[in-house]
């Protein structure tokens, strides 16, 4: 068999232009790759980082500031509109 090289985004795009059936099928042979304990503790640690990192910060500063990156966000996408 030949061996290819591709990116992930080649290889996104590629999965993401398969089959429903074929997805699914793929989805089933991964799955049992996938430590779903390593990935909350992943995510649990990324939290109490966050936390750490914002500790003596209100709610309302956090808002505040999550409001801000989405107008940002927003501002960006409708200036890329044609």
């Amino acid at each position: 068999m030949a061996n290819m090289e591709l990116t992930f985004e080649q290889l996104l795009a590629a999965v993401r232009n398969l089959p429903y059936a074929q997805k699914t099928k793929l989805w089933q042979e991964l799955d049992s790759e996938v430590d779903r304990n390593e990935i909350r503790r992943q995510a649990r640690e990324a939290l109490e980082e966050i936390w750490a990192a914002n500790e003596g910060v209100s709610e309302d500063e956090v808002m505040a500031d999550v409001d801000a990156a989405l107008a940002e966000i927003r501002a960006e996408r409708t200036a890329r509109r044609p």
